[in-house]
C-alpha cells in the first residue's frame, strides 16, 4: 500500500497542483493532508476544493484551519498570519467550516502509521517539533512505527535509535522494522528549509520505504497572486527564497 503525504499547503495552489502531480503518477495511493490548507495563500478556495475531492483521502487539523473555524484562536498567531486568515474568512464565507469540522481530525491513528499536524502528545497545543529532543518526547510518549507531522515547514526524519537522518531526494530511504520513526514531509505551499519546491513524500507501507519529492511550479506567478490579494507582501515574498 502507497501512501502519500503532505503537510502545509497554505493556499498555494500552484505547489499544491505540482505535488498532486507526483500522487497522481504513483496511483493506487491513499491520500494524507497533515492540516494547513489554508492560511498564508491567495488560494484556500481551490486548495480545498482540490483535497477534499481526493479518493481515499484522510485530513489532520492543522492551527490554521482550527483558528479559521475558530476565530477567538487568530490571538495565537502572528500579525501575519492572523490577517491572511482574516482575509480567508471573507472569501470562503463559511464554505468549508463543515466539511473541515467533519472531515479533519486532531489526529489520525491507521494500521500503518499515527498522524497528527504539530505532535500527537497534547495536539491541541500546535508543538514545534525541531529537535531529537523534540522527538524524544513523541517516542516515550505514544506507540507506533511511523508518526508523520507537520507544522515546522521543515522535511526530517527523526529514528528513535539513529537521531536525525539524512534526506535524499528521490531516493528511497529503507525503514527498519525494529526502529520507530517520526517523519516530517515538510511543507507544500511555504517551504522554510532554504529551497523553495514544494516538498512532500511517499510512504511505502508493503516495501517499508520512503521518498521525499521536492516540486518545481511557478513560484513568481503565485508571489504575483498574493499581491493582487493584497495580502502582505512578506507572505508572498519569502516563497521566492524557500524562507
Amino acid at each position: 500500500m502507497k501512501i502519500f503525504v503532505c503537510s502545509d499547503i497554505h493556499g498555494n495552489v500552484r505547489a499544491l497542483d505540482a505535488v498532486l502531480a507526483i500522487y497522481r503518477s504513483s496511483a493506487p495511493c491513499s491520500f494524507l493532508n497533515l492540516g494547513d490548507c489554508v492560511g498564508y495563500g491567495p488560494h484556500p478556495d481551490a486548495c480545498l476544493e482540490r483535497v477534499l475531492a481526493l479518493p481515499q483521502a484522510h485530513h489532520v487539523m492543522g492551527n490554521h484551519e482550527w483558528a479559521l473555524i475558530h476565530r477567538g484562536e487568530r490571538i495565537h498567531l502572528n500579525s501575519f498570519a492572523a490577517r491572511a486568515l482574516d482575509w480567508s474568512e471573507s472569501l470562503l464565507m463559511g464554505k468549508f467550516d463543515r466539511s473541515i469540522h467533519e472531515r479533519f481530525t486532531m489526529e489520525y491513528k491507521s494500521q500503518h502509521y499515527l498522524a497528527a499536524h504539530g505532535s500527537p502528545v497534547h495536539p491541541e497545543e500546535w508543538p514545534y517539533i525541531l529537535s531529537e529532543i523534540d522527538a524524544g518526547e513523541i517516542f516515550y510518549s505514544r506507540d507506533f512505527h511511523v508518526c508523520f507531522i507537520g507544522h515546522t515547514h521543515i522535511p526530517v526524519i527523526f529514528s528513535f535509535e539513529k537521531g536525525a537522518v539524512d534526506i535524499v531526494e528521490e531516493a528511497t530511504f529503507r525503514l527498519d522494522a525494529n526502529d520507530r520513526y517520526l517523519i516530517n514531509p515538510g511543507s507544500v505551499g511555504q517551504p522554510r528549509d532554504l529551497d523553495p519546491r514544494a516538498s512532500c513524500c511517499m510512504y511505502d507501507t508493503s516495501e517499508g520505504t520512503i521518498t521525499f519529492h521536492r516540486c518545481e511550479y511557478d513560484v513568481k506567478a503565485e508571489v504575483d497572486d498574493f499581491r493582487r490579494a493584497n495580502l502582505p507582501a512578506f507572505l508572498g515574498e519569502r516563497l521566492l527564497h524557500g524562507t
